[in-house]
């Protein structure tokens, strides 16, 4: 009802409170009078704003699929049997995809995108943004997803990062590294005084393997994890 008035503050609130607290103790006797249909006719149009359009409901689907279908099936519960279901549904599925996101954490390899927006009329701003790598990471297809430099791997997280999932994050940290980089030197038998700090070592390939991995692969040089996407208390 606040939000077909026009409310723009929480200051509303008070004024609410100040109704509802009038209702309850002075104004319930003359609820019994009112008739079924007016009261009906509030509550249709105070709700009238949340029931969402096929336009919103094809943005919840991209949004997130999953979620998308837990949401149908609460209002198909809810229609067909008891609000008590219904929300008894919402409430498990989101229990157990809470979990599954939990043990199995999504992350995406990022490359850059630059942009340009204009400003004002007379200048124009440029700059790089950073998007998934994969084949769906950007909707427009003017737009190309140039992975960054070789041997720097960007990657982000999307879920939270605990102890019970950093295990999967760190397996695909480690087969993306070894996909996409060539090993230097095996330093798994060698002595740390027996290296310079500055050697990385020939690769571990012979001779003409070495010239033909390093054409394809890079060395690594730094892997950037990017917590952006994460809640930090």
């Amino acid at each position: 009802m606040k939000s077909q008035c026009g409310v723009r503050t929480p200051a509303a609130g008070i004024i609410t409170a100040v109704v509802v607290i009038v209702a309850l103790y002075g104004l319930t006797p003359a609820f019994y009078w009112i008739p079924t249909a007016g009261l009906s006719a509030v509550i249709i149009h105070a709700v009238g704003d949340l029931v969402a359009s096929p336009s919103q409901v094809y943005s919840y689907w991209r949004v997130s699929p999953l979620e998308f279908v837990i949401w149908v099936a609460a209002v198909l519960v809810t229609v067909f049997s008891t609000i008590e279901d219904g929300i008894y549904t919402s409430l498990a599925s989101s229990f157990a995809l809470l979990l599954i996101r939990l043990a199995h954490p999504r992350g995406y390899f990022l490359g850059k995108v630059a942009i340009t927006g204009a400003q004002d009329t007379k200048s124009l701003s440029t700059g790089n943004v950073f998007a998934p790598l994969k084949d769906n990471g950007v909707t427009n297809p003017n737009l190309e997803v140039v992975p960054p430099s070789p041997g720097v791997i960007i990657y982000r997280f999307e879920e939270s990062f605990l102890y019970p999932n950093s295990s999967v994050a760190n397996s695909a940290l480690v087969d993306y590294v070894k996909a996409s980089t060539r090993r230097g030197k095996d330093l798994s038998s060698t002595k740390a005084s027996d290296r310079p700090w500055n050697d990385p070592g020939p690769s571990r390939f012979g001779s003409s393997a070495s010239e033909t991995e390093s054409e394809v692969k890079p060395l690594l040089h730094a892997i950037v994890l990017d917590f952006s996407s994460m809640c930090v208390p």
